[in-house]
């Protein structure tokens, strides 16, 4: 059992630590996507930085690696309750300290969704419901991110889920501020060399290199009547 339970938790950290938002960045732009954009591995870069199609690829693929992490460690090893549940925060602890990019990896927001779908689904969609709803509406996602969570954190009691485990997924979100204050600094950093802004619209690096080339060619002959 023990042996089950460190496996379990060794292959959720593991899956968290594969950086989707850096590889698919490295593959379509040839950019390291913690240094363009606002400097986070995670869709919501990947969606300014390289577009809005790969950008929700990616947060769905990280969500996957949160339920993937958990369903494997309860259905498949069936390791305790205790051990299942710690696989959460370890898949998610890969997502932010991967191993494959020396520990400096994105946030795990849509891996902590991941990991609560897997105990509770319909807490997680009312999450997501209101975060999509709230996008629609302000346009801002920092605040439709808090409109999701908090509406995610409420649901569970009234949905029948036990207290304990809204304390589990408040605590998960909680360690996601404390990821947010340690990514600070480094935010700031690329933010004030990479010119990113939170209304940028999708994929304008692109864009602006597009713009830049552009503003560079000789000019024609129309130019110079």
């Amino acid at each position: 059992m023990v042996a089950r339970a460190v496996l379990a938790i060794l292959f959720a950290y593991l899956l968290g630590s594969i950086p989707f938002a850096y590889l698919i960045t490295r593959r379509r732009t040839g950019l390291d996507i913690r240094e363009v954009g606002e400097g986070n591995v995670g869709g919501r870069n990947v969606w300014h930085v390289v577009g809005p199609t790969w950008g929700t690829i990616v947060s769905l693929l990280d969500g996957i690696k949160g339920m993937a992490a958990v369903m494997f460690a309860r259905d498949v090893l069936r390791v305790s309750p205790t051990a299942a549940l710690l696989a959460g925060p370890a898949v998610i602890a890969g997502h932010g300290f991967p191993v494959f990019l020396r520990f400096r990896g994105g946030k795990g927001v849509a891996s902590t969704f991941g990991v609560i779908m897997a105990w509770m689904p319909e807490a997680a969609l009312g999450g997501l419901a209101t975060f999509g709803l709230s996008q629609l509406f302000l346009h801002d996602f920092n605040k439709s991110i808090v409109v999701g969570v908090v509406t995610l954190l409420v649901l569970p009691p009234f949905l029948g889920y036990p207290l304990p485990m809204a304390l589990y997924a408040l605590a998960l979100f909680l360690a996601l501020g404390l990821k947010k204050w340690l990514d600070a600094a480094h935010e700031r950093r690329v933010w004030a060399s990479a010119g990113w802004r939170d209304g940028a619209r999708p994929g304008f690096y692109r864009e602006e290199e597009t713009e830049t080339e552009e503003s560079l060619d000789p000019p024609t002959a129309a130019q110079h009547a």
